[in-house]
């Protein structure tokens, strides 16, 4: 069996690209190793919407050429959004680099390796199994219905590194769907970069929104998607989020009480320059929407912190923003240029010191508001998916709520990952609860 090697960077889009990539591989023989130096081809699948993912995978190669020197019949392939917008350049650059691709055109990685055939050896005859789209976490998939971006804000690459919008059938998403469910799948979510611009056109030549989509998954746990029982999807963008997904949120019993929805930054000026075509007044509005609908909702969001101009007291309406709608995590990073963005050109004038500074302010006072929400639960009865055991503790295995709350709880010898539980919660920090499960019996929902 030929092996494979794949080096993941960047966010949950380039987890299940590289799980479509393992699936590719696998028709040719390939099967995946733990390792580099145990693969006989290694592929980096590479992120460059923020510097720290590009440097990471910019920085592994200097272990990459070692291996390369130690074993010159080794492959080494560089993908992914740094692949597509540098590839050939690295690859001229870095000589023990083979090839190159990019987001877009992974899918011909059999045609990329044919020149490569002679390193590899026979393949075997034997026939040849697919992976689970997710194999570390088979009761829990990845499925993109959307790729690209239209929005072009002015400090995102994504545009130049995957592309314009394009949006796969409702039909073809299902089949999917229903391919993971049979393989055990509990939880899908449902992937995009901005997820709820998704505008597929079915197989009658009519278009179908995020909504309608969300609608089908729901009618469908019934029939071809019996045995899926959550539904999430992310990364949304404020100005595609509408009041039908609002109420959905309602509605939809598959669909988790759980929202992502990245607002960057609370000071108008800096959306503005953001070209983010909203208002900190328009973004609250929406969250007073979903909660109308939906009171008990999780919410997160994305925030930039020290973008070209921001002042003190830009910095402060994003705290602002924060304490009104309190919200479960806030995922922050401090501005990097990027190439080929219009910010790139600007004056990145806010100091390292100034940045790191506020982003530590923001982390405290988000810190203090995760505590009271995840304590908000103690005592409650919470619904938690088992995911496996704890990586830290080997008393416990870890579990997740709808809410998408970690929840840590005494294992049991006949603990599966996909299970569903009742669990009391005892005990929250700001990131993870302690729980037990409900006695007596332990009762499994499903």
């Amino acid at each position: 069996m030929r092996r494979v090697y794949i080096q993941t960077y960047g966010c949950q889009m380039n987890e299940y690209d590289t799980a479509q990539m393992l699936q590719i591989l696998a028709l040719k023989g390939f099967e995946k190793v733990q390792s580099a130096e145990a693969a006989d081809l290694i592929l980096i699948n590479s992120c460059s919407v923020r510097e720290k993912s590009e440097v990471k995978a910019l920085s592994i190669l200097g272990r990459y050429a070692q291996l390369k020197q130690k074993d010159p019949q080794k492959v080494i392939g560089f993908g992914g959004c740094v692949g597509q917008t540098e590839g050939a350049k690295l690859v001229k650059k870095y000589p023990f680099l083979d090839f190159s691709f990019g987001t877009n055109n992974y899918r011909d990685l059999p045609e990329m390796l044919k020149p490569f055939e002679d390193r590899f050896g026979n393949e075997d005859e034997t026939e040849i199994l697919l992976p689970s789209s997710k194999p570390e976490a088979k009761s829990q998939a990845f499925i993109t219905i959307t790729n690209g971006c239209d929005k072009f804000c002015s400090y995102c690459i994504v545009p130049f590194t995957r592309g314009r919008e394009v949006s796969r059938s409702p039909e073809e998403i299902i089949r999917e769907a229903a391919a993971l469910v049979q393989k055990g799948v509990r939880e899908i979510m449902l992937l995009g970069q901005n997820v709820n611009s998704y505008w597929g056109k079915n197989k009658f030549g009519s278009f179908t929104s995020l909504f309608q989509l969300l609608q089908l998954f729901q009618d469908e746990s019934e029939k071809s998607l019996k045995g899926l029982v959550r539904l999430r999807y992310t990364t949304s963008h404020p100005r595609d989020f509408d009041e039908d997904l609002a109420r959905a949120h309602r509605d939809l019993p598959i669909l988790c009480e759980y929202l992502h929805l990245p607002f960057q930054s609370g000071s108008d000026q800096v959306l503005r320059k953001m070209r983010r075509f909203y208002t900190a007044d328009t973004y609250l509005k929406k969250m007073e929407m979903v909660k109308k609908y939906r009171p008990d909702i999780a919410l997160s969001t994305d925030v930039i912190v020290g973008f070209p101009g921001e002042s003190r007291k830009d910095f402060e309406d994003t705290l602002k923003v924060m304490r009104e709608v309190e919200f479960d995590n806030v995922y922050a990073f401090n501005y990097s240029p990027r190439p080929y963005t219009r910010s790139a050109d600007w004056e990145d004038d806010v100091s390292l010191e100034e940045k790191s500074d506020r982003i530590q302010e923001l982390i405290t006072l988000q810190r203090a508001t995760s505590l009271k929400k995840y304590q908000e639960d103690i005592g409650q009865t919470v619904e938690i998916m088992l995911e496996g055991p704890s990586k830290n503790n080997s008393l416990y295995w870890t579990g997740r709520t709808r809410k998408n709350r970690v929840v840590h709880i005494p294992t049991q010898n006949d603990f599966q990952m996909g299970q569903l539980f009742e669990a009391e919660i005892l005990e929250a920090t700001n990131s993870w609860q302690r729980g037990v499960l409900k006695m007596p019996p332990v009762r499994a929902l499903a």
